[in-house]
């Protein structure tokens, strides 16, 4: 019992009014996805990436890098075009989303200590790559035959940075030098989803059950993404153990 009091205790002291608006405005973001008309979420959601800015930001203080705040910017943009126009806005949306992306890689970067190449080479990791490869194909081939021409080039340029993002993230997991690799993890597998879906949704086949899981899939990614690099300390090469032999 008394574990229990002091876990809520602790929760409520670290918990400030950033937190709070946090939480619900993720909480009205899933409300509005379910009930309403997908463009109300352009009165929810946009809250939900402001306030992970600002978390960001008090968190890092003075030593909040620049390009992740550009690229916190870039999505808070391409969702705002996204649920305002997202037809006739697309190739901006794809732009900024691409830049989001490109931008997270870049920041990654210092977390990425290329260790024992045969880590890398291990039999999930080639199911997984087999897997993931498959998954970006097949929805490329339907989508190719969906979208008008104007589309393709930035349905591409999103594509590759998605594979950019992927490949990094995924290469700091698997090295496992850091103990909270698993969030950047869960980040990356959300970001996946949230791509994929997001055209499948607006183009392929709509439906309001890929729009919650898009809302939920995009705020978990950037949030837990931006607790992964507030909070990890980037660890020298030097002082690296290797664990594959």
């Amino acid at each position: 019992m008394k574990n229990k009091e002091s876990i809520s205790t602790r929760f409520f002291k670290n918990t400030n009014a950033i937190d709070i608006i946090f939480y619900l405005s993720f909480l009205a973001s899933i409300v509005v996805s379910i009930l309403f008309d997908k463009a109300q979420l352009l009165y929810v959601t946009p809250i939900v990436i402001v306030s992970i800015i600002l978390k960001y930001l008090s968190l890092t203080k003075k030593k909040a890098n620049p390009f992740f705040v550009f690229a916190l910017f870039a999505t808070l943009t391409s969702d705002i075009l996204s649920l305002y126009c997202f037809e006739s806005c697309f190739e901006w949306i794809a732009l900024f989303a691409s830049l989001y992306l490109i931008c997270c890689a870049f920041v990654l970067k210092k977390y990425l200590h290329i260790g024992k190449i045969r880590s890398l080479l291990s039999f999930p990791v080639i199911v997984s790559v087999i897997l993931i490869t498959y998954i970006l194909y097949t929805i490329l081939e339907l989508l190719i035959y969906s979208i008008p021409d104007n589309h393709i080039f930035f349905i591409f340029l999103a594509t590759l940075s998605l594979i950019v993002y992927t490949i990094t993230f995924a290469i700091i997991y698997i090295n496992d030098n850091y103990n909270n690799g698993t969030i950047l993890l869960a980040s990356g597998i959300f970001t996946f989803f949230q791509i994929v879906l997001v055209p499948i949704n607006e183009f392929l086949m709509f439906s309001k059950t890929f729009t919650v899981i898009i809302i939920i899939c995009h705020i978990m990614a950037v949030y837990l993404l931006m607790n992964f690099i507030a909070k990890t300390e980037v660890i020298k090469p030097e002082d690296i153990k290797n664990k594959f032999f």
